[in-house]
């Protein structure tokens, strides 16, 4: 499978907005508002292209981080290669949120991977 590059980080938020004031200030671009998961959500982008989404935590969730994602050239490609060395993936599927094709699996800590394809 090939990287083509760094694709997004994902979080959660207790409170959107004040996340949105930080990363600003922090010198990254609003991008917009959106609904992704079915919960409230923001994307915004640092000068080196690296995208942050951020959604509104429920009252189950945790704030903190939630996976990060690597943009490939062929997810289908992709999900095949990571099956046949043995690993659970999930997908692809297409997020109707954000129109990308996406895979995820887990790394050796439970911390979840996506694989991305625009």
């Amino acid at each position: 499978m090939k990287h083509i590059k760094a694709d997004h980080l994902h979080f959660f938020a207790t409170d959107l907005d004040e996340a949105i004031r930080f990363y600003t200030d922090m010198g990254f671009e609003f991008l917009h508002k959106l609904e992704h998961g079915g919960r409230e959500a923001a994307q915004l982008r640092s000068d080196c292209g690296l995208v942050i989404d951020i959604n509104l935590t429920g009252v189950a969730d945790n704030p903190g981080f939630s996976h990060y994602a690597i943009q490939v050239d062929d997810v289908e490609k992709a999900a095949e290669e990571l099956r046949g060395k043995g690993y659970e993936v999930d997908g692809p599927t297409v997020n109707k949120d954000t129109k990308r094709k996406i895979i995820t699996v887990r790394d050796p800590n439970g911390f979840l991977v996506q694989f991305v394809q625009h």
